[in-house]
């Protein structure tokens, strides 16, 4: 199925072909690791990406896996993968909005959408053709068009993402989540909702916005600056934050204020896409942590600095893709 990579970066892949092929990506480990090769060989090929430079990649990729296993080739990545990633899809987005938006003629009926997706473990910074800016975070899908038509500029969003909305009094800034919206004229807040856990909230730096249900939009909750929303047990509830600190993951933080040690570790193997094993959950679990860690040092370095103030001990199956603690 490896055909289907080839046709998104090619950008020929169906939206059916493309539901394919995120799927597949769910659930085969070693394809979603081809997927992000990719990236990085289509990203450091060129940092102004052309079809011709799109193809050599692919021929390029082909030839390799042909002459080398695949454990090797991954391996010749793995220190500048993080940074080529990131590089190639802001580098990427920005093109192809410039390449369609020009194409695109005045009038047109259609609008061509483009979908992001950041890897575990990646982030990434993009601007919209509107001025808007939004930072993505690892494991998170965008949707969006490549120019906003119609009464609100919407875009659909399963994962985090922190939005720097360009004012526009005519046409609201709309972000759809499988959960609920969230419109706003010209602010800064950040969102969390991913499918996968069944979450959803808001927190609200600057501005305001509503939220609200898809099929209602007259029962709306507002938020002021430093108030965010929670959906627990299908309930929506308004709450304060005192600090920024929860935004750092933009920088590559992760900020953390007492919080127990089954809650990071969970958050950190979802981050990193590793499967988390406590064989000891007794005090371990609930010990509560306090501190910063740097994402870019990876899930070990995190453990072992964890390791200084409670003691326990931990090993990586890397075949299984598991972490064992206890």
């Amino acid at each position: 199925m490896h055909h289907l990579i080839v046709k998104y970066f090619e950008q020929t892949i169906t939206a059916l072909e493309r539901d394919e092929l995120f799927s597949l990506l769910d659930v085969d480990k070693e394809m979603k690791k081809d997927f992000i090769f990719v990236q990085n060989l289509y990203g450091i090929s060129s940092f102004l990406p052309s079809e011709s430079d799109a193809s050599l990649a692919f021929h390029k990729l082909r030839n390799f896996k042909q002459r080398r296993r695949r454990r090797t080739m991954f391996s010749l990545l793995k220190q500048t993968s993080r940074y080529a990633v990131a590089v190639f899809l802001t580098v990427l987005t920005t093109w192809m909005t410039i390449k369609y938006t020009n194409l695109m003629p005045l009038g047109a009926p259609e609008v061509a959408y483009e979908e992001l997706v950041t890897p575990a473990g990646q982030r990434v910074m993009l601007s919209l053709h509107d001025g808007t800016v939004v930072w993505l975070n690892a494991r998170s899908t965008l949707r969006y068009p490549t120019r906003f038509a119609g009464q609100e500029r919407e875009v659909e969003l399963n994962g985090e993402a922190f939005f720097k909305v360009a004012h526009n009094e005519e046409q609201p800034f709309v972000v759809s989540t499988g959960k609920l919206k969230i419109k706003a004229l010209g602010t800064r807040f950040n969102v969390s909702a991913y499918k996968e856990q069944n979450t959803f909230s808001t927190s609200l730096v600057e501005g305001s916005v509503k939220i609200y249900n898809r099929e209602n939009e007259q029962n709306a909750l507002f938020l002021k600056p430093h108030e965010y929303a929670e959906l627990k047990n299908n309930r929506l509830t308004k709450h304060t934050f005192d600090n920024l600190d929860f935004l750092l993951w933009k920088d590559g933080i992760y900020a953390f204020d007492n919080v127990t040690f089954a809650d990071i570790s969970s958050k950190m193997g979802w981050y990193y896409d590793v499967n988390i094993n406590m064989h000891n959950r007794g005090k371990l679990s609930a010990y509560k942590f306090s501190g910063k860690i740097r994402y870019r040092d990876g899930m070990e370095s995190v453990l072992r600095t964890l390791q200084k103030a409670y003691a326990f001990s931990f090993v990586k199956d890397d075949e299984l893709n598991t972490i064992t603690i206890w």
